[in-house]
């Protein structure tokens, strides 16, 4: 009996004990949790009832033509869809089903959901996001059971309304990333800022709040209103895809612009691609180059405008003065006009409209060396001393710079450089520098985006600033534009000749440089740039083909380029409510 109690007596002090101990820990662990830990576990516990990732996405700008009236480029619906790699169970007639539908290559498809990944985003070379037409087709084959494992979110997706102004507008790739184009120069506009939404929810999902914790609206981005003319643009595309089928060229540009304030109202570049249709249409080594702003080449006689201007403002120039036509030797070089055997005994003021060679060597070695590369540093080109050019600074990307000597000129050089051979330019280079001709010698620096504007308020938030300065005196640049004009009379670009309007101007037919050395045999690159109209020019215009070979009776920008320049002209000057001669009827 007394043993019994003992046992009892033990087993109670030995409960008691564990009881104490297991009171303690839990005693000591409270502690714990309301001192030491409590902030860590605060954070863990707010992520299982606090949703803090639903963003809301920003809607990207609209980019508007000059009038407003036109819209290239705005944010639709769309979705973009994710893969369950692990839910489909055949992949391969999953990937032949979607294949057309999404414009992905079956092996593309088989590839991604073949992954060892929870979630695969679908998307391949610009292809990423679709219209809700798509996503309700891939929902009803998620539904009726032929396909499996594929999910869809919405999101917003760039809308282009033609293939025109390509290169000016660039394009959102399939990550949602600009490429090229005022795209990608005024990303950060554009873009707007994402905002964000928080809220308490129980372990089911639920909210258990009346509103959102936190709550930060998005900040949509700002439209574009473009320089870009919309009815200038179409016409200006038009007439060079004409002219492009006519020549069988490789490619071509053309510019048109305002001289008074540097605005680009139309841009061309071919070869070219369609915004709306990137996957099929784009190929950066084939079309992804912008012309109009990229190329470099030698510009030919249309860089004779500089010398010109350059002699007339140092009073170098006088054009009743004559000279023997046909050749001239400098150094151990002999420099020919196109016509190789001349015109004979010319004034310099005839030299200008047959566009001879010879007569702007003469030009060139007058001012000399030094004089000569501040005017064309003047006009914008750069210092022809240095290697490489300089940009005209036009809000676009990848402007190309030009190249040149990268040392002092030797007469050789000078010679050559006086009628525009030997250097690189870029087309719009040429555009700023003869913009200073037809804006009484202020050079104005180029650009396609006019202002940016609140799409709720409409209200103005930034504005172009207009960058000028004077190279050459008002009276040099009045006497330039008079001697183009005769150029267009009488010279080499009767054929951009109007009844309606004075058009002045200059042709170029630039030989190409050959890798060995020395120039391609029968290949050029023909243009013409000028302005209209001559007196109080409203538009200046380039265009140039690379190396055309079809219909071409002559090889050179007066047959070639200056029609196309003439008919544009006459298609814009109306959209400008330019005035036409009063006599012209």
């Amino acid at each position: 009996m007394q043993q019994s109690e003992k046992k009892n007596k033990v087993r109670s002090v030995m409960i008691g004990f564990t009881l104490t101990v297991l009171l303690s820990s839990v005693l000591i662990r409270l502690l714990w949790i309301q001192t030491v830990d409590s902030q860590v576990l605060l954070d863990r516990a707010k992520k299982v009832w606090e949703n803090s990732n639903s963003i809301l996405h920003a809607t990207r700008g609209s980019i508007y033509d000059r009038t407003k009236q036109e819209v290239y480029t705005w944010e639709v619906p769309g979705y973009y869809f994710v893969a369950d790699p692990s839910q489909i169970k055949d992949v391969s007639n999953t990937a032949k089903i979607l294949s057309p539908l999404l414009e992905i290559p079956v092996h593309i498809l088989e590839e991604k959901f073949l992954q060892k990944k929870k979630a695969v985003e679908i998307k391949h070379e610009g292809k990423g996001k679709y219209s809700p037409s798509i996503y309700r087709k891939v929902f009803s084959l998620k539904t009726s059971g032929k396909i499996a494992g594929i999910y869809g979110y919405p999101t917003h997706m760039r809308q282009y309304n033609s293939s025109e102004l390509s290169h000016v507008l660039g394009f959102l790739n399939s990550s949602g990333e600009p490429v090229g184009g005022v795209e990608k120069v005024y990303d950060k506009l554009l873009r707007g800022v994402n905002g964000s939404i928080k809220y308490h929810k129980a372990k089911n999902g639920m909210m258990v709040s009346d509103g959102p914790d936190t709550f930060r609206p998005p900040t949509d981005g700002k439209d574009l209103i473009l320089t870009i003319d919309a009815k200038i643009q179409h016409e200006t595309e038009v007439a060079i895809d004409e002219a492009m089928k006519k020549y069988n060229a490789k490619g071509a540009t053309a510019i048109v612009a305002d001289p008074k304030n540097g605005e680009i109202l139309s841009m061309v570049s071919r070869p070219t691609f369609d915004p709306k249709n990137v996957s099929k249409t784009y190929d950066p080594a084939k079309n992804g180059h912008n012309i109009a702003v990229e190329s470099q080449y030698e510009p030919g006689s249309t860089f004779k405008i500089v010398t010109l201007a350059a002699s007339i403002n140092e009073k170098l120039f006088r054009p009743n003065d004559t000279f023997k036509s046909g050749s001239i030797k400098v150094g151990d070089r002999t420099f020919h006009d196109s016509n190789r055997v001349g015109w004979g005994t010319i004034s310099y003021q005839r030299s200008v409209e047959l566009s001879s060679n010879v007569g702007f060597i003469h030009l060139g070695q007058r001012l000399g060396s030094e004089r000569f590369a501040d005017y064309i540093n003047r006009f914008g080109f750069g210092h022809i001393t240095e290697q490489f050019g300089t940009r005209t600074g036009i809000d676009l990307p990848a402007e190309g710079r030009g190249y040149y000597y990268n040392r002092p000129l030797y007469p050789v050089e000078l010679a050559a450089s006086s009628f525009g051979q030997g250097i690189s330019v870029t087309p719009i280079q040429q555009i700023a520098a003869v913009s200073a001709i037809a804006n009484n010698g202020y050079w104005v620096k180029p650009h396609v985006l006019k202002e940016a504007v609140d799409p709720k308020t409409k209200k103005t938030v930034y504005e172009y600033p207009i960058t000028k300065r004077q190279i050459i005196e008002p009276q040099t640049a009045t006497k330039v534009r008079q001697i183009l004009r005769g150029v267009v009379q009488k010279g080499t670009a009767t054929e951009a000749n109007l009844a309606d309007y004075d058009v002045a101007g200059k042709t170029g037919t630039a030989q190409i440089p050959s890798p060995e050395g020395g120039y391609i045999p029968n290949e050029y690159i023909v243009s013409f740039i000028g302005f209209a109209p001559a007196v109080k020019p409203d538009v200046v215009i380039y265009v140039a083909f690379d190396r055309p070979t079809a219909n071409v009776s002559s090889m050179s920008g007066g047959k070639i380029a200056a029609p196309v320049a003439r008919d544009i002209l006459k298609k814009i000057l109306p959209i400008r409510h330019v005035a036409a001669k009063k006599d012209s009827h």
